[in-house]
Parts: C-alpha cells; structure tokens; sequence
C-alpha cells in the first residue's frame, strides 16, 4: 500500500481519555475512503498514555522518556510522516461529523490555499476564539500586565483577541490546536521552533508561511469541540507562566526592534513591583520573572503531575478524622492539608508525605494567638500561603484552593490557584478540562 493522504501529527502528555475520545472522534467522523495514518508521540506520561496509544489502530507511537515539550515532539512525529498532507492535532480536540472532510476538501478545491483550520466550539457548545494572532506592541503589554486598564492598550488587545469579530464566514486565520497544512510549504525536518517549546510556536509559524506568501484560513462549516489547554493546566501555575512570558520574550525577539524589548521587560518588572508594593498576588517570583525576561522558559516537569487540592482546615491533620477528604480525591488528584497556624510561634516549615495521595503542611507561625485574633490571624496565613507557593512552584500541577476555614480566606489568590472548590464539598471533587 503507498502513502497515506494524510498524517495526523498528535502530541500525548498525560491527558489519556481525553486522547482516547479525539482519536475515536476522528475515526467516527472521517471519510472511510480516506487513507490516513496517525503519529502519536507520548511525552513519558506518567498516566498510562502510552498503553492506551499502543491499543489503538492507525497508530504509529513513538515513546518519549520524558517531556521533550510540544514543539519538539510534533517535529518528531513529522519525521515518521509519509502523508501529502498534515493535520496538527492537540488530543483535547474532539471532531463533529464532516469536519475533518470538509478540511481536505477546502485543500482540494483551493490550491492556492497552505493550510485551513476549523471553527472551534467550547465543551458547553459556545464559541471559542481560539486562532492565532499577530499581535502588535501594545497588545503584548496589554497581555501581561495591568497597563489593559488603560484605553490604548486595552483597545490594542480587544483587537488581538479578535473582540466582535464575524466568524460565520471563512476567514484569514490559523490555530496550531487542529491544522491541515500542505506538506509542500514546511520544511524537511521540522514545523516548530523549539526554542518555543509550549507557547508562540503556533504563531512564529504563522508569521513564517505568511511571509513566504501561503494563505491560512478558518472555514466555519468545520466544527470541533475543543477543551482548551488540558495539557498545559498540568504544568502548574508558575512553570506555565514563565513558559507563556519567556516565549513571548522571544517572539518579541523576533518581531520587534530591541529598544521594544527593552520597553517590554522595563514595564514587566515595574507592574510587578507596584503589585508587590500594594500586597496584591503576582503570577511569578522575582527570580522567575527575571529568568523568562531572558527568555529562559526553565525545565518542562516529568513525574507525578496530579492536581493539588490545597486544603486549609482549622482542625489539624488526623488519618482516621480525614478519611473521607481523601475519599473524595479522584485518581488525577492529590490532597496537600495545611495545618491551622498554632497559638505559639514556630518557624520551623514541615512538609510530610502520606502515602502516595497525600502531603501534611505544618507551616510557620509567625506571630502568637493567631487563632483568636483576626488580624494576627491574616499575618499568618499570608505568610504560610507564601510558604507553601514556593514549594508548589517546584512540583507541577493545577492548584485547586479549598478552604474549609473561613479564616483561611487571607490566602485567596496567594497560592496562584486555578480554582476554588466549594467549601465542605460532599461530591467528588472535580476539575473543569495544550491548546
């Protein structure tokens, strides 16, 4: 049998049934006449990714020990590639029926055209502007810091983020989330950047093919769910954020003159000073932010990268009393039960593994009779939310905040949380799902 007509590039880290459910969607919904291949490259996930690819058909797997990062392990699939054309697909993309075939159609009938991507629908079947931007000065100011309040800026993202802009008709727009690119306009060896590892790749080759005068288009009759960054959430807050910042710093390498970049880091340090000045939360430590105003994105994490529930109780750890807290973890979580501050100061920092599902915090008390008195109280849990961010800065995954104190509310957005469970919650608990 000759080459396949196409060859789907997807990329695993941890996000199993999530890759199970995209390659079951494109094969319930593909042409059965059309000869595809799929190469899947598992980033050593730690969450049996790779059996499961190994099980499916039409797969050819290739194994990574370790997390080689997104751009890296979608020029590995290109290498094994045979297919004319090339689909770019993120496992949390699901298809509808007709859309992968209307995507090689619209390559058939326009060979003028380099490469089409689809509209793409929210898991609640809403609208999601999920498409690759060139975006301007301002618009990159805008994004990372508080400078969107002010009229010029915010109008310069408004205009990046595509605010108002008509989607039902076919569009001069690209999205490396789910691609269908013409082999004939990449290059022998690699499609990404790989000193973009995560985040801007997409856009650095956008910006590539437009300037070698190959058209992209967004056709709105293609329709796919997409859950949105279900790999990237496992990165965790911090590693996630200096990879978002120090690609961008290197986009602007790219793009911009260097007294802009200049301009750039000038007015990132000085948004997070005035934060730090006014107590108000930032999203990196100052050795961070310094370290991706190089450029430096830091190391991709391998291992365990469960979300952390980061329980804040005023009852102190017992086994047999939090039986049930553990209960309702689900098997992609792990519990982190921080000790209430005590009524003697201690400065001592303790963090204990239990079993494989659990930590116990015992964090400082900084001042006495913080459980009875309620500013004394907010020092203290300021100070042990401090503590515990710079440990979970060094061990990947989403962060989702419980608080079954009210007095623990001082630590809301201190601990660069994703989410906020319910308080004393009774059900499971549950996360909301790169892209």
């Amino acid at each position: 049998m000759g080459a396949p007509l196409l060859s789907v590039l997807l990329v695993s880290w941890n996000t199993r049934e999530q890759t199970r459910q995209c390659l079951e969607s494109l094969a319930a919904t593909a042409d059965p006449d059309l000869e595809y291949e799929v190469v899947a490259v598992d980033n050593g996930s730690s969450d049996g990714s790779a059996d499961m690819l190994a099980d499916q058909p039409r797969v050819r797997l290739i194994r990574n020990h370790h997390n080689t990062g997104f751009a890296a392990a979608v020029n590995q699939a290109y290498r094994r590639a045979n297919g004319e054309l090339i689909l770019l697909l993120n496992s949390d993309v699901r298809f509808h029926p007709g859309a992968l075939n209307r995507m090689v159609g619209h390559l058939r009938e326009r060979p003028d055209v380099a490469g089409v991507s689809p509209l793409y629908l929210n898991p609640d079947g809403t609208f999601q502007q999920h498409y690759v931007q060139q975006p301007n000065f301002a618009a990159t100011i805008a994004l990372v810091t508080a400078l969107r309040r002010l009229p010029v800026f915010r109008q310069a993202l408004h205009r990046f983020q595509m605010r108002g802009a008509d989607f039902s008709r076919p569009r001069r727009l690209a999205s490396g989330s789910c691609m269908l690119l013409r082999r004939s306009v990449l290059g022998q060896q690699t499609i990404f950047d790989e000193t973009f590892p995560v985040y801007w790749n997409d856009a650095i080759l956008a910006r590539q093919l437009d300037q070698a005068g190959h058209e992209l288009w967004m056709i709105p009759d293609a329709v796919v769910t997409h859950s949105r960054g279900a790999s990237c959430r496992l990165l965790g807050p911090t590693i996630r954020y200096r990879h978002l910042l120090g690609s961008l710093v290197g986009y602007l390498r790219v793009t911009q003159p260097r007294h802009r970049l200049a301009l750039f880091r000038a007015a990132l340090l000085g948004d997070h000073l005035v934060k730090r000045l006014f107590g108000r939360s930032v999203q990196l430590g100052l050795g961070d932010l310094l370290a991706a105003l190089r450029g430096d994105v830091g190391p991709l994490p391998d291992g365990d990268t469960r979300d952390w529930v980061v329980l804040f109780s005023r009852t102190r750890w017992s086994v047999d009393a939090h039986s049930a807290v553990l209960g309702q973890l689900t098997p992609r979580q792990r519990l982190l039960f921080v000790d209430p501050p005590g009524r003697r100061p201690r400065w001592r920092c303790a963090l204990t593994p239990i079993g494989s599902t659990a930590w116990h915090a015992v964090v400082p008390t900084a001042l006495p009779l913080g459980d009875i008195v309620p500013l004394v109280n907010w020092i203290n849990r300021r100070i042990a939310a401090g503590v515990l961010r710079g440990w979970l800065d060094r061990h990947a995954g989403a962060r989702l905040l419980r608080l079954d104190d009210e007095r623990a509310r001082p630590v809301l957005g201190r601990l660069g949380e994703d989410e906020v469970l319910p308080a004393a919650a009774t059900r499971p608990m549950e996360r909301s799902g790169r892209g």
